[in-house]
């Protein structure tokens, strides 16, 4: 098939950012989902954990599927798919209807993250990819706080079925931008229907580069988005901070990504070595989970608001700086091998990290009780096992044999 032309970087950063910006709008919509079903929190939680394992399964299909009919009609089929769950989740009438939705919405915005990622390999290479790759990490910088403040303040005003209201006109819009405008980028189509997909399966669930990517991005990922998940109880239900404040605490850790993505992007075009800026980012991320647990031990929910906002935020803050550094190569790295099959082994890869994020999401539910500790240990050991990870990369890396998809 022929490429009509190079998918354009905005073109990216909505794909990219369409599941970021209805996860932290849904977040900190929790508490008031929980009271409206009267159920508890950590049941409530359950929205995020179902919605992972919805976009992990969407990923593992999704991205195969691409390959064979190419990159443009599975976006649009799962922008369709995204709307219907997101304008059903409005006439919800039960927290399961609810969680079942959730799933569904997240097998279609799927497509922005595999798809999205299988687009920006087809269309750009080498230090370009990383480049580009560091221009959306400054671009989606922005997403957590944009999701979060509109969440607190549609929560606040109008409650939470206006957030999967104003999602669906969002989409809608989004939809009909892309019938028009986005190209087909897959070269390979003709060879992706030839390749069996158990075969390219077999390559990289046993490829220890591959495995070991997956579970740095994974833990990251479930990092963020289970600090998202539980920061809402603690400042909305525990402190007392109104929905719409809360939200606009995201900015903090907004701060934090854009100046990690900047610096990130500064060292790419400045040819700064990447594993140098990797190691950087994973110091920055262990160190402010240290904090944050140590801090964690001390922090007394009477005490002043400030102080307890202080305590959590700066430690996250420098976690999201290592964040900004690590994850944009971590993609960039993770497949360069697979070039002929990026949305083959895209969807297989996507599909690890994202059960690994939906198993944070879950343990960070199982552990919600309202108290900082519970989270905080967590955060440490999957820093600290993602260190190790990375070690092993740079070890074995030398070591690893290259596989050809003819």
């Amino acid at each position: 098939m022929k490429i009509i032309g190079q998918v354009k970087l905005w073109m990216l950063l909505c794909l990219f950012g369409l599941s970021q910006a209805t996860e932290t709008a849904c977040s900190a919509a929790l508490p008031n989902i929980a009271k409206s079903f009267k159920v508890d929190g950590n049941y409530a939680q359950l929205n995020s954990s179902m919605y992972f394992i919805g976009f992990a399964i969407g990923i593992l299909s999704l991205g195969r599927v691409s390959d064979i009919f190419g990159r443009r009609p599975i976006i649009l089929t799962g922008l369709t798919i995204y709307i219907a769950a997101s304008v059903a989740s409005i006439f919800a009438t039960d927290i399961n209807i609810l969680i079942t939705l959730r799933f569904c919405q997240a097998f279609g915005a799927s497509v922005g993250s595999v798809i999205g990622q299988a687009m920006a390999r087809d269309s750009y290479k080498g230090s370009e990819l990383s480049y580009i790759y560091a221009s959306l990490s400054m671009g989606l910088a922005l997403i957590p706080s944009i999701g979060s403040a509109m969440g607190g303040y549609i929560v606040e005003y109008f409650g939470w079925r206006y957030i999967f209201l104003t999602l669906s006109i969002i989409s809608s819009i989004l939809l009909m931008l892309y019938a028009k405008l986005l190209p087909e980028t897959n070269p390979y189509i003709g060879l992706s229907r030839n390749n069996r997909y158990l075969s390219v399966l077999k390559v990289v669930i046993r490829d220890k580069i591959v495995l070991l990517y997956a579970f740095i991005i994974g833990s990251f990922n479930g990092m963020a988005f289970g600090f998202y998940m539980e920061a809402p109880f603690i400042f909305i239900d525990k402190i007392g901070m109104a929905p719409s404040s809360y939200g606009k605490l995201a900015l903090l850790l907004t701060i934090a990504n854009v100046f990690g993505s900047l610096s990130n992007r500064y060292m790419v075009r400045k040819h700064v070595d990447s594993k140098k800026i990797m190691t950087g980012g994973l110091a920055s991320s262990l160190i402010g989970c240290t904090l944050l647990m140590i801090f964690s031990y001390t922090i007394k929910y009477d005490a002043n608001k400030y102080l307890i906002t202080a305590a959590i935020f700066i430690p996250m803050m420098m976690h999201i700086v290592g964040h900004s550094f690590l994850l944009p190569l971590s993609l960039r790295y993770a497949l360069e091998d697979y070039s002929k099959v990026t949305g083959t082994a895209g969807s297989v890869f996507g599909f690890l990290y994202y059960i690994l994020v939906a198993i944070i999401s879950y343990a960070v539910s199982k552990l919600h009780n309202n108290a900082v500790i519970n989270f905080t240990v967590l955060f440490f050991t999957l820093s600290l096992l993602s260190s190790i990870s990375f070690y092993l990369i740079l070890k074995w890396q030398p070591l690893k044999k290259k596989y050809e998809f003819n």
